[in-house]
């Protein structure tokens, strides 16, 4: 089981669990709460978290259209992020 490192909520309401192993994952508050993350809470609220900005989550379609998995125009049944899994960086494109 991977261990949860810290949770941070964003102002837009979404939660961020951040892993020991670097990963993250952004995800509504209603699915977090149904998934139980317990971990050490950063007191800090933090702005333009990946839920909000880049529609990345464990709960958004994979197409990055911000709409919820199965309900986007797209058709895709796939999330955006895996659970515990690292996004690769991408980095600047020059």
């Amino acid at each position: 089981m991977i261990q949860v490192q810290y949770i941070q909520q964003c102002q837009c309401g979404a939660m961020t669990v951040t892993f020991e192993d670097g990963a993250s994952n952004s995800m509504s508050r209603e699915m977090f709460d149904r998934l139980g993350f317990t971990g050490k809470r950063l007191p800090q609220m933090f702005y333009n978290c990946n839920h909000c900005v880049n529609h990345w989550g464990l709960d958004l379609c994979k197409c990055g259209s911000g709409m919820p998995v199965g309900q986007c125009d797209c058709g895709s049944s796939e999330a955006s992020e895996e659970l515990g899994v690292k996004r690769p960086f991408v980095g600047w494109v020059f």
